[in-house]
């Protein structure tokens, strides 16, 4: 027994140094892991985009264009990909190829084929597939697909792809700054000044890190903060409220079309091409459920009938505030105001748009 232990020792001595690297590998691994179980929405948004675009062209990447990285479709995939873990991976890509099938169904309706899509995802990325100029603010396309018929003729379906993991279909399709606010900019820098001249430190502060770090160190700081940025939202959503109130019927559709809902025609539909707002959400059963329409035709109904138009504001306690838009009594869109981080004092503020109803 005695010199099992012995050897069992001497052993371990010889191979310690091994064993240690063994063990660095084993907890880099799980802790790698541990990451990867934490799949952003942003991240889960890209691979969509990516892998929709993949299905749709047959397995096979797209070929432009390069993202902000310089990274090319597949290059941007394969990076994604090592973020997340295998099982996160195997049910983005099987909701990808089922969405590309729901899309393929509509892009190649009346006689026409799909000959390349191209990710259109940065500034300028629809003019060099197209060759029409669109911001991304006038088209929200993710992806670009070119079709034909069996004449030649051509055609562009802009898709906007939105994914959720919950089972609504509901999800923000539009971010309105604060200059949809109408003035609303007067009352955050207001606001933004009334804390530096109650806590000098945070004026003094170099960057967001540093601000973050004062308040979370300082509890009474951070209930006051909290608290204030609550009361600032509720008077820029009653400052929204007001606005909206004293406009004209005419103009408060073109504020819920153009902030809101961002259901203008893009410039490509102008040209006679296509535009899709494309939902990926989890169904009843559990299974994979979509719902697409085109955004300029699907609230024309209730665009052109302002006059049965209302809206009212809400403050959350949790900070934010939100004006629902209703249509004869039935709520079909909202605009939510909250300051892009709790954490930060002088975060900025940032809004939604989201639709509601059919």
């Amino acid at each position: 027994m005695k010199n099992d232990i012995l050897g069992f020792l001497g052993w371990y001595k010889e191979n310690q140094e091994t064993l240690l690297e063994e063990k660095k590998k084993i907890v880099k691994k799980a802790a790698k892991e541990a990451a990867k179980k934490k799949v952003s929405a942003d991240t889960k948004g890209k691979l969509h985009e990516l892998l929709v675009g993949y299905h749709l062209q047959g397995g096979k990447h797209m070929s432009r264009h390069p993202d902000k990285d310089g990274d090319t479709p597949k290059q941007a995939h394969d990076k994604l990909k090592d973020q997340v873990s295998s099982g996160d991976y195997k049910h983005i890509h099987e909701r990808a190829k089922r969405a590309a099938e729901n899309i393929r169904s509509q892009a190649e309706s009346k006689g026409h084929k799909i000959s390349h899509v191209h990710w259109t995802s940065q500034s300028g990325d629809i003019e060099r597939s197209t060759g029409i100029k669109a911001s991304q603010k006038e088209d929200a396309s993710d992806i670009m697909i070119h079709t034909s018929d069996k004449k030649g003729k051509k055609k562009y379906h802009g898709v906007s792809l939105k994914v959720t993991d919950s089972k609504s279909k509901h999800v923000p399709v539009s971010n309105p700054g604060i200059e949809s606010t109408y003035g609303g900019k007067e009352i955050h820098d207001k606001h933004k000044e009334e804390i530096k001249k109650k806590f000098p430190a945070l004026a003094k502060a170099s960057n967001a890190s540093d601000r973050k770090a004062i308040m979370k160190n300082n509890p009474k700081m951070d209930a006051w903060v909290r608290k204030k940025n609550t009361e600032t939202l509720g008077k820029l959503g009653h400052h929204l409220h007001k606005v909206l109130s004293n406009m004209k019927p005419h103009e408060l559709s073109h504020h819920i079309k153009t902030h809101v809902l961002q259901s203008n025609p893009t410039p490509l539909q102008k040209a006679g091409h296509a535009h899709i707002r494309h939902t990926t959400y989890v169904g009843k059963d559990g299974g994979h459920a979509f719902h697409a329409y085109d955004p300029s035709q699907h609230f024309d109904h209730i665009l052109k009938d302002p006059k049965n138009i209302t809206h009212h504001v809400k403050v959350e306690h949790d900070g934010g505030a939100t004006i629902h838009f209703k249509h004869k009594g039935k709520t079909f869109a909202s605009h939510r105001l909250k300051f892009n981080s709790q954490s930060d004092p002088l975060s900025s503020v940032k809004g939604s748009g989201t639709t509601h109803g059919d």
